[in-house]
Parts: C-alpha cells; sequence; structure tokens
C-alpha cells in the first residue's frame, strides 16, 4: 500500500499498482507527473501547481488543497473532503471520481 499526505492529512490510500496507474487525488496526480521515467510510454505531462502552500497558522477553509487544485469546485473551499473508497482506494477529494478520467 501507499499513502500520498499533504498538508498533514491522507490525500490518498491504497494499492500501490491502483494509486501509480490512475492516482484520484489531483495532488498524487501532479506527484506522479514529476516521476521521471527511462521509457518514452510512461512519460507524462508534468503537472505545474499553481498557487501558495497553506498557512499552517491559518489554513483555509475546506479542503486544504483547494488553492493549488486545478480542479477546484466552490464546494472544495468551504467543506473538508472526508477519506472515502473511490476505485478501490481511499481518496479525500470531492471530484475523485472525476479526477482520474478528466485526463485521459
Amino acid at each position: 500500500d501507499v499513502m500520498v499526505m499533504y498538508f498533514g492529512g491522507v490525500a490518498e490510500l491504497g494499492d500501490k499498482k491502483r494509486i501509480f496507474s490512475n492516482p484520484r487525488h489531483p495532488y498524487t496526480r501532479a506527484l506522479m507527473s514529476a516521476t521521471p521515467s527511462i521509457f518514452e510510454a510512461d512519460r507524462t505531462i508534468k503537472i505545474k501547481l499553481q498557487g501558495e502552500m497553506p498557512s499552517p497558522l491559518n489554513p483555509p477553509s475546506g479542503c486544504t488543497f483547494h488553492q493549488r487544485c486545478p480542479y477546484v469546485i466552490d464546494r472544495c473551499r468551504s467543506e473538508e473532503p472526508k477519506l472515502r473508497e473511490v476505485d478501490g482506494r481511499q481518496v479525500s477529494c470531492h471530484r475523485a471520481e472525476e479526477v482520474g478520467d478528466m485526463d485521459a
């Protein structure tokens, strides 16, 4: 299993093959895109996160990743996502069902 954390919380948790092949949290997707590969077929477009890291002294409301997330919606700014099962792993993202399919 693999656990991906962001700002002290679990972003994604599950079987490494599932997570590496199709990450469902936007932060996990960005991390995986930064992984180099010697095989051309395994290379992906690098995701460059915009925005600033949240302050631990003044954390944002809602999802702690929303200020940097390319998939952010209004709900992300106000409601903290709970860790829940999506596609055979645990993910804390309101749009986890969509995220893995958006870039396909």
